[in-house]
């Protein structure tokens, strides 16, 4: 999954982070991505009142609201080794640490999906794009090159279906773990930066080196 953009929005539909991972000469300016990011705000508040109603109608009470943990997404080569078998770079991924986080991964247990009926992947046959909402309302919006294919129908039972298990949703679970990661690098470089105000504009470098290392992992 390559990433292309990396967007952060507040609450309140206000962009306070953008970083552009490519060198596209065609790349939207600064303006048109507050645009896209109030837009990508009220689609999600629209979506997130419509969702609940479908739900009432169609009688979809069972929906799992727990993310899989993926090991090692966006983590640099050393760990994935590691974590493999590879004993060489034991001795170098002890000594790469995750600012205030212990361990060899920012987590490692399966979590909650706060964006319950609001909107988490967006399809076009240009790009993808996945957001990932936390529990205070801040989204996170990764934009992918990669075109995911459309989902897998399936086969109405009198049991509980197993969801299916399409590159879609393996997609998204990959860009909810790679995307939580973004956060818990933004609670720990950004929210502990006592220069910082809340809802404003991240200027943090630590914040951005880390990202972008991440992204570069990711590919």
């Amino acid at each position: 999954m390559a990433i292309e953009t990396i967007l952060v929005i507040n609450k309140s539909g206000g962009l306070i982070y953008q970083r552009n991972f490519t060198n596209d000469e065609q790349k939207l300016n600064s303006n048109e991505y507050l645009i896209l990011a109030s837009t990508l705000h009220g689609v999600f508040a629209i979506a997130s009142q419509l969702t609940p109603k479908a739900l009432q109608l169609t009688q979809q009470t069972n929906i799992e609201n727990t993310i899989p943990y993926i090991p090692y997404v966006g983590m640099s080569s050393n760990r994935s080794d590691t974590r493999n078998g590879g004993g060489n770079n034991n001795k170098h991924t002890n000594n790469e640490k995750l600012g205030s986080f212990k361990g060899d991964d920012f987590f490692k247990e399966p979590f909650t999906n706060w964006n319950k009926s609001g909107l988490r992947q967006l399809c076009t046959d240009q790009f993808t794009m996945f957001i990932y909402q936390t529990l205070t309302g801040l989204k996170f919006v990764a934009i992918s090159s990669s075109v995911m294919p459309q989902r897998q129908p399936t086969i109405a039972t009198t049991d509980k279906p197993d969801r299916p298990k399409s590159t879609s949703n393996l997609a998204i679970q990959i860009a909810d773990n790679f995307l939580r990661k973004v956060y818990c690098l933004y609670s720990d470089y950004v929210m502990k930066d006592p220069s910082y105000s809340m809802e404003m504009p991240i200027r943090s470098n630590l914040f951005d080196e880390k990202v972008k290392k991440m992204v570069e992992n990711l590919q």
